[in-house]
């Protein structure tokens, strides 16, 4: 940290000191040490030390999460920030003592499979670390991959400063829009406790974090649900991201594979593999690693829970509507639907674990969307098979068929095949898939933002997104458990259409890699930051209100407009009104209004007005896009692309001009 991204050493190891106490201590409240470190795990059969390293992992992760959330819960009850972790450290050390210390010593073992199911798992999550290095060094993040990534570096900026929740805008001045705060809560939290600047905690500690958990997660996962499966193929198949239901991915590989196929030529299939964000490698945004990691931990703690308790299930579970709404709707739908289905089997001792998480999930929701002020942005409504609607209106349908079918092609070569007595967890896993599905059928999300449209959204779908995760991991437990009943024939067909299934995403990663590592500005949606960073080095982050002439993102030839949060994002500037693609309050309209005349060729004192007003101090200029030719104030910074101009007095400067 120090070396590489020009960290002050005292902050690196302030950092990696939070970490341990915040992660590891704290984590002893939800994963116990003596999981960690036990000898043997019941119901799973291998030898439990090589396991230690994975839940140490899990532990260390999900303590950060209860971290955040407790820090973010401060803020809520207007309490100073600190006051929330420090209890949760104090609890930990309560309940174990000096044991919530003591870091187990992992007996591992290699074996050719496990190196291999490694390799592959790093491969696959390489585009998380690779990224947040290039993004990390220096004291502003030099570039920025993925048009969600400065966002998600805003609501951290503003994180590590505010007093309340939810926290100020900074691309939209007066704005406290609520979100999904915890990933952003824990690099904010990291920043306030070791002083690391808002980017390093984000691209250092945190995705690099998310991302290993969520290999360690899968080692979990394997192993307790699909046993019987060799690691190097169970292992990467939990981390494809594809195909995913959200886009319909056959919609978009299909036409390319005909096509190559009738042209006999290979250029479609390099379109194809140059598609990267269909594949999944430049999903590299914070709460969308975090997101992963909660799925592949919940599915974790789930198989574990009736020998390890049901806490790590029901925190994880309970609040993953705050690391990303619709993945938290994913996991409470299909536990829920699975707990009904325990009822009828197990009886009504089936229900505590459901009333764990119901009560987990209602203290979330309670303490971060009804107690704070928030403006709900989307309602729920009633509305039968939206997500077909949508599929049909897109000509989509087909293509939904082809991913569940291409999916479940393992599961139709095992069938006719008698398993070992463990189909009850195939028979959950299936469940915890479908369940999403029935949500986003039976309802819908409607843009409720003021001066929004109405009308429903297709973020509701984004439901669906940990669908390919849920259901690579019942066909790993429902092949496990046929896996001795099989004959030759059948194990090597269903290990070639794995293997051809992981190379396939393997491939496409490994070229994106390539591209990150040699030619990144052709990385997705990639953004130069330096030019306008040496425009607002200049501009005091406290006490000033920035405006611009141009709105627009600079990724993708500047593909995208009303979004420009570079500006928020590097230093942490209040900005008074650049992002109307994300945020839209009662006050947005007239702010469009009011922005205007900084968008002519012609000077306004609409604009001093506007200045005097609202309290503008600095006016920031891209200079290749339309803007008033003459700008009668005081110029305090000028390179090839951008001028910064301070408003100094803006009430005397209201004159009548020709």
């Amino acid at each position: 940290m120090w070396r590489f991204a020009h960290v002050e050493v005292l902050h690196a190891i302030g950092g990696l000191l939070s970490v341990y106490l915040l992660g590891w201590v704290v984590g002893s409240l939800l994963v116990d040490f003596r999981a960690v470190t036990a000898e043997a795990v019941q119901g799973v059969d291998e030898p439990g030390t090589h396991l230690v390293l994975p839940w140490a992992l899990v532990r260390l992760v999900a303590g950060l999460l209860l971290s955040a959330l407790v820090f973010l819960l401060s803020l809520v009850l207007g309490l100073p920030w600190f006051v929330g972790p420090a209890t949760a450290v104090g609890a930990a050390v309560a309940s174990h003592r000096w044991l919530a210390f003591a870091v187990p010593r992992p007996n591992v073992g290699c074996t050719s499979y496990g190196v291999a199911a490694l390799l592959l798992a790093v491969v696959l999550q390489a585009p998380v670390f690779i990224s947040a290095l290039r993004m990390a060094p220096g004291p502003f993040a030099p570039v920025f991959f993925h048009v969600d990534t400065p966002y998600t570096l805003e609501k951290v900026q503003s994180l590590t400063k505010t007093r309340v929740y939810p926290p100020e805008s900074l691309s939209n001045a007066g704005g406290r829009p609520p979100y999904h705060y915890a990933v952003h809560g824990l690099a904010a939290l990291l920043s306030r406790t070791s002083g690391l600047a808002a980017h390093h905690s984000l691209f250092l500690l945190v995705l690099p974090l998310l991302a290993a958990d969520s290999i360690a997660a899968a080692f979990l996962v394997a192993r307790s649900l699909g046993p019987a499966m060799a690691s190097f193929i169970a292992v990467p198949l939990l981390l494809l991201r594809v195909p995913s239901p959200w886009y319909t991915f056959w919609d978009m590989v299909g036409p390319l594979l005909a096509k190559a196929w009738s042209e006999g030529s290979l250029g479609p299939l390099d379109t194809l593999t140059a598609n990267y964000d269909v594949w999944g490698p430049a999903s590299i945004v914070g709460h969308n690693v975090g997101a992963e990691f909660v799925v592949l931990a919940s599915l974790a703690a789930l198989a574990t829970a009736p020998t390890r308790g049901w806490r790590l299930a029901a925190f994880l579970i309970g609040t993953a509507i705050m690391v990303k709404v619709p993945t938290g709707v994913a996991l409470l739908s299909g536990f829920f639907l699975v707990q009904v289905s325990r009822v009828l089997t197990m009886g009504v001792r089936a229900l505590a674990p459901a009333i764990a998480v119901a009560a987990v999930c209602a203290a979330t929701y309670l303490a971060f969307f009804v107690l704070p002020p928030v403006t709900q942005t989307f309602k729920v409504t009633p509305w039968l098979f939206f997500q077909l609607e949508q599929a049909e209106e897109h000509e989509q349908l087909l293509g939904l068929a082809a991913d569940l079918v291409w999916v479940l092609v393992p599961v139709a070569l095992a069938l006719g095949v008698k398993g070992s007595g463990r189909s009850g967890r195939s028979l959950w896993l299936l469940l915890f898939a479908l369940a999403p599905f029935v949500v986003v059928n039976l309802t819908s999300s409607v843009d409720a933002r003021p001066g929004g449209s109405g009308q429903p959204t297709d973020d509701w779908v984004q439901a669906l997104v940990p669908a390919p995760i849920v259901l690579h991991a019942f066909v790993l437990a429902f092949i496990s458990n046929r896996w001795a009943a099989l004959g030759r024939g059948r194990r090597m067909a269903i290990v070639a259409f794995l293997v051809l299934t992981i190379l396939q995403p393997v491939f496409v990663t490994g070229r994106y890699l390539g591209v990150l590592l040699v030619e990144p500005e052709r990385g997705h949606e990639f953004a130069d930051n330096r030019s306008i960073a040496e425009a607002l080095a200049t501009i005091p982050v406290r006490g000033s209100v920035v405006v611009t002439n141009d709105l627009r993102y600079p990724a993708g030839g500047f593909s995208r407009d009303n979004r420009q949060m570079q500006v928020p994002a590097l230093f942490g500037h209040q900005a008074f009104a650049i992002n109307y693609a994300y945020e839209r309050f009662e006050f947005s309209k007239a702010r469009m209004e009011l922005h205007a005349p900084l968008q002519r060729n012609e000077w306004s004192d609409d604009i001093l007005a506007a200045a005097s007003a609202h309290g503008w101090t600095h006016f920031l200029v891209r200079k290749d896009y339309t803007h008033p030719d003459t700008i009668p104030l005081e110029q305090t910074f000028a390179n090839a692309d951008y001028a910064v101009y301070r408003f100094a007095n803006p009430t005397a400067r209201l004159t009548d001009r020709p």
